[in-house]
């Protein structure tokens, strides 16, 4: 959830990174742009919430 609020903040005041690249994309009208953009920021919190589970879970036993 914190990858997420990061690029959220991107979206706001940044000139460079993955909300930048989404912002700037809808700023222009381009689609794969912004669903490419949109695609990568779901596949890194999905593997950054998998690593979590995983330690989660080894730190459990």
């Amino acid at each position: 959830m914190c990858y997420i609020g990061v690029i959220m903040g991107e979206f706001l005041v940044s000139k460079e990174g993955l909300g930048y690249l989404i912002m700037y994309g809808s700023q222009i009208f381009n689609l794969d742009l912004v669903i490419t953009g949109i695609s990568l920021l779901l596949i890194l919190a999905l593997l950054l919430y998998l690593v979590i589970c995983y330690i989660e879970k080894k730190m459990k036993k």
